[in-house]
């Protein structure tokens, strides 16, 4: 009896836990507990539920659809391989849109302005922008700019990117037959996308009293853009708000220039070549697969564990106990990865 009233008292906290107080503003922005909650709730309980037969499945990593492209071939949910041959699509949006739906989704009741929210989003957002940190336990993955899920070092893996702003052009067959010759995210994209995105609904819309420029002035805007402007850079997004001719468009600093160099320009069909054909981007897949795991056996292999736990540093758990499960396996998988690399371009120069 007294174990099954403990077992029941754990369960019943657990469950009050997780839904009343682990919300998306606490578990996102409250440090200590977002970590508390990746520590004893995030990784066992994923890792026990682990499904990657569907998109919407969970993993040890979290959702799947909270983890980037490199992460998905890093973490070997998809392989270079699949990758290469699937039709993968990503839907990006303004980055000054984006954040206020963010605000919306994470604030802290609607006491907290979008201003207060901006600002502590930019101090959150600190471990990335100062150390490129993506790894869940320092950035939660609302944070992360867009780009970040479909490029690798500059490239882009997604096969197609559209912009939320232009999916309005495919509600009907005949709207998007219009457009695709047009000058468009929507235009020339692949049948199989063009034909998914045909109709789709927008079922989470979230209610707003006013239109989301004008939540912005120049304090607000400023910030948004030197968090996400690298979102602007690859995406093709005006610093400006063209509705808030009032707002004087931020200027990019020299780390943003020297950052926006190294994109190449966002690809509605990155696969097609000028005749028609599907290229392969293998070779890129590979390598964004390699580096990732060689980052994460890098960091399995720095500290001990006791040291981690003393530090609340996740880097070297996250191959131990959230991330891979036998180093051995990632260092084998890693060394037959460069081995592949090397034979490819080896046949290549032969060729």
């Amino acid at each position: 009896v007294n174990l099954a009233m403990w077992v029941g008292c754990l369960a019943a906290f657990v469950s009050l836990f997780t839904t009343v107080v682990c919300t998306a503003p606490v578990i996102g922005r409250i440090t200590p507990v977002h970590r508390w909650y990746l520590w004893f709730v995030h990784y066992p309980l994923f890792r026990l539920c682990e499904a990657v037969d569907w998109c919407t499945g969970t993993n040890k990593h979290g959702y799947i659809m909270h983890l980037t492209a490199p992460k998905l071939l890093g973490y070997g949910y998809v392989t270079p391989a699949q990758m290469d041959e699937m039709c993968s699509l990503a839907i990006v949006r303004n980055p000054y849109s984006r954040m206020v739906s963010i605000w919306g989704y994470n604030r802290f009741g609607e006491g907290e302005s979008f201003k207060t929210f901006v600002r502590r989003w930019k101090k959150l957002m600190g471990p990335y922008l100062e150390n490129s940190e993506k790894e869940e336990w320092y950035t939660p993955c609302h944070l992360l700019p867009m780009f970040e899920f479909t490029h690798f070092n500059g490239k882009q893996l997604v096969q197609s990117v559209v912009k939320q702003e232009e999916l309005k052009y495919l509600k009907t067959k005949e709207g998007g037959e219009k457009l695709r010759q047009a000058d468009s995210t929507v235009s020339n994209l692949p049948e199989l996308v063009r034909n998914a995105l045909l109709g789709m609904p927008h079922t989470n819309r979230r209610a707003t009293f006013k239109k989301w420029y004008d939540y912005y002035d120049q304090e607000t805007m400023d910030l948004t853009y030197e968090m996400y402007h690298a979102d602007f850079d690859v995406f093709g997004y005006d610093a400006a708000i063209e509705q808030r001719p009032d707002l004087t468009s931020p200027k990019k600093n020299r780390r943003a220039q020297l950052g926006a160099m190294k994109f190449d320009q966002f690809s509605r069909n990155s696969y097609l070549m000028s005749n028609g054909q599907r290229a392969s981007h293998a070779d890129l897949f590979h390598s964004a697969t390699r580096e990732e795991r060689l980052r994460m056996l890098q960091r399995s292999s720095t500290m001990a564990l006791r040291q981690s736990l003393v530090g609340m540093n996740k880097d070297e758990i996250l191959a131990s106990v959230a991330g891979i499960r036998h180093i051995s396996f990632v260092r084998e998988e890693s060394s037959e990865s460069a081995a592949d690399g090397e034979s490819r371009r080896s046949s290549k120069k032969d060729d």
